[in-house]
């Protein structure tokens, strides 16, 4: 265990602080396991993402979500921590976790969303929503729908029409 002096611990509490207040989404995750080659992809993926993880102690982090005013004591936590926060939109940094939870080399153990401490299984849930941009293009594609469907209706009526003066003049 190393041994962390009093300036670097304030340092550690601002920068999770700092990250607590900016964050969309904080997963915890169960990395015990991973190698050094899989940790470098996870954090460029989560980069990627705009999203990191933070590896610190579990009182260091109670303390700065006590500052953030976030109702979730990280020591009820068994395993090593693992604290990933999404900067973006809360379920980009999910779906890389999940990507990573398949291949075994990490687990949820629960998140904070907007407000509300999650289980590991609605973390989970989180990762299988759909992103924000397909979500978009759903409503736009169900709202494009009927008036796509109106106007084949009127270019059927006109294309018909066009037959029969076709049929009349010859």
């Amino acid at each position: 265990m190393t041994i962390i002096n009093k300036e670097k611990k304030k340092e550690i509490i601002e920068s999770l602080s700092k990250d607590i207040s900016s964050q969309k989404g904080v997963f915890f995750v169960n990395f015990r396991g991973m190698k050094g080659e899989q940790s470098r992809e996870l954090r460029e993926k989560l980069g990627e993402k705009n999203a990191k993880i933070v590896v610190t102690r579990k009182t260091l982090a109670k303390i700065a979500f006590e500052r953030e005013g976030v109702d979730f004591d990280p020591l009820s936590l068994d395993q090593e921590v693992g604290f990933v926060f999404d900067f973006e939109d809360g379920i980009g940094a999910a779906k890389v976790l999940s990507e990573f939870e398949k291949r075994e080399t990490i687990s949820f153990l629960g998140g904070f969303c907007e407000g509300n401490v999650l289980s590991a299984k609605e973390a989970q849930l989180i990762a299988e929503l759909p992103a924000r941009e397909e979500l978009l293009g759903k409503l736009i594609g169900t709202m494009n729908a009927p008036i796509s469907g109106f106007l084949q209706i009127l270019q059927g009526n006109t294309k018909g029409l066009l037959q029969v003066l076709k049929q009349v003049k010859v």
